[in-house]
């Protein structure tokens, strides 16, 4: 079983369609400024934060698509549990950096480019000191070492991405936005449909929890990263197990 049943996602699903909850959540998406990006994906490179109603929303353009749902599911199990030792970029990429959900991607990566550079380098900064943070603690309770390109790595503020009307916005400006998704989450929550701890979760942790329980997967990835040769050996049988119960379940 996994940390978010299937039964329970598509239950989800299929009230947040009847509700017109993926109406609102695209009304929000089209109310962000628009701006020009010159496509060189540089910006994904991590597991972006996302909220239910998204991930749901990105879950349901998947289920609609098995292959590309076979695809990426396989893109993710390789990000999330080879992510202490080396540093991938986001698994909904194709192979000509290209965005996948390019449709239905989540809020913060239609705000990438929208800050203002202190507020960008400020934040970044404070994530850097986290993941350093982090290391010495695997280190210490582990007794393996991250990737120093893991924890170092920097996705450097955006100068070329222009606004379309000029002006990049506040603090309180992007967190507006996520303050309506959240009133979306909180309508699918209240009717009890599915049964997860809200906490934050990245676009990977959400479809990994859909897959396994959260502390095995954690348990897993651990024992992966304290020795990536036996490592390997054992990701390539957890892909197969996914893959044979995707197809018991028709995805």
């Amino acid at each position: 079983m996994a940390s978010i049943k299937k039964d329970e996602i598509k239950k989800s699903i299929d009230y947040a369609k009847k509700n017109n909850i993926f109406e609102k959540l695209n009304q929000i998406y089209e109310t962000v400024p628009s701006g020009k990006c010159e496509g060189c994906a540089k910006c994904c490179m991590e597991s972006v934060g996302i909220n239910l109603t998204e991930f749901l929303n990105i879950y349901k353009y998947l289920e609609e698509r098995p292959n590309m749902y076979i695809k990426y599911i396989d893109k993710v199990l390789d990000y999330y549990f080879m992510e202490y030792k080396e540093k991938k970029s986001c698994p909904f990429l194709d192979n000509n950096n290209m965005c996948s959900i390019y449709e239905v991607r989540p809020l913060n990566c239609r705000l990438f480019g929208h800050w203002y550079k202190n507020d960008y380098n400020t934040n970044l900064d404070s994530i850097k000191e986290k993941n350093r943070d982090y290391r010495n603690l695997m280190k210490s309770r582990y007794g393996f070492e991250i990737s120093e390109d893991v924890v170092e790595y920097r996705i450097e503020y955006c100068e070329k991405f222009l606004p379309k009307n000029g002006k990049r916005l506040l603090k309180e400006e992007r967190l507006s936005y996520l303050d309506q998704i959240m009133i979306l989450d909180s309508q699918i929550y209240s009717k009890g449909m599915i049964n997860i701890d809200f906490r934050d979760r990245g676009v990977v942790e959400y479809f990994i929890d859909s897959l396994f329980f959260t502390d095995t997967a954690y348990n897993i990835k651990i024992k992966i990263s304290q020795d990536f040769d036996k490592g390997e050996k054992v990701l390539k049988r957890i892909k197969k197990i996914v893959s044979i119960n995707n197809e018991k379940i028709n995805i």
